[in-house]
């Protein structure tokens, strides 16, 4: 066999292999590229869930929730389309109704229980700022330079705030000016006693230190007696939520036990009026139980 074509049929072959290999791969990249201009189309048409309401996010700060708005909006559509489903599939159209009522009006109800906790909370440390800042003051500094050495130490939407203040009098307003507009975004009543007191002593100067601390004092005193306030009234009011809840726990309890019960609940005209009548006298009776615990220190 001559060597030489031997050498030329090799070569054939390997150009076409390698010929072949190309084109797949020329193939498969047209393959991939409309593929994924199909899933980029189709993605563009999938509908999205709307986005978080504009208010949920202070209303998330003002409760002290943990989470941002975009994922406490997302968990609060499946815990209603959850409380649907499950209602639904227990019970019908009627009890599915009254799941997707359930977990849409949840978590209103648990960020409504929280309401003001982030004000609670700025009213707690608020002792501690006052005493930063005298401390600031007894160490020979002004009270400018007091209240900024008191917004490096606090931590928090607290020491967010005095750092708003500190830099406010670094830019030029007035110290007093400055401390107003803290008391006109957060228009608690222990910040407008510190506000009162800190604007004092910027004006009229004197002993600082003792009047700032005497302040100090005072919303410790305040804060001991409201925590007092809720120790005493915690056995009313988790009396209050169980019997407010006992009723919808029966009901559970006798739909899951008795499939007579649930069929006429569920099923029935009769039953659609008694649970509506239920349900609407026991939220009529916790309101207004809440409204006799309800304790203002």
């Amino acid at each position: 066999m001559n060597p030489l074509a031997v050498s030329l049929g090799i070569g054939v072959l390997g150009c076409g292999a390698l010929a072949a290999q190309a084109r797949r791969r020329t193939d498969g990249r047209r393959v991939r590229a409309r593929f994924a201009s199909t899933l980029r189309g189709g993605s563009r048409a999938l509908p999205r869930m709307p986005g978080a309401p504009g208010w949920l996010a202070t209303t998330l700060a003002d409760a002290e929730i943990p989470l941002d708005a975009d994922r406490a909006w997302a968990l609060w559509v499946t815990v209603a389309l959850a409380g649907a489903l499950g209602g639904a599939a227990l019970g019908g159209a009627v009890l599915g109704l009254g799941g997707l009522l359930i977990g849409a009006v949840g978590p209103i109800v648990v960020v409504r229980s929280r309401r003001g906790a982030a004000m609670e909370s700025a009213e707690a440390a608020l002792p501690a700022v006052l005493e930063a800042v005298a401390r600031g003051l007894r160490s020979g500094g002004s009270l400018r330079q007091a209240v900024a050495e008191a917004a490096a130490e606090i931590p928090g939407p607290l020491g967010a705030e005095l750092r708003l203040v500190a830099a406010a009098a670094d830019r030029g307003t007035p110290l007093v000016d400055a401390l107003e507009a803290w008391g006109t975004r957060s228009p608690s009543q222990g910040v407008r006693l510190a506000v009162a007191a800190l604007c004092l002593g910027a004006e009229t100067g004197g002993a600082q230190a003792r009047a700032v601390d005497g302040v100090a004092a005072t919303l410790r005193e305040r804060l001991a007696v409201a925590g007092e306030v809720r120790a005493l009234t915690s056995q009313t009011r988790a009396s209050m939520l169980l019997i407010a809840a006992a009723p919808l726990a029966f009901c559970a309890f006798a739909s899951a036990t008795d499939p007579r019960t649930s069929m006429f609940l569920f099923r029935t005209p009769a039953g659609w009026a008694c649970l509506a009548a239920g349900i609407g006298l026991d939220t009529v009776g916790a309101l207004w139980m809440r409204r006799l615990c309800r304790v203002t220190a």
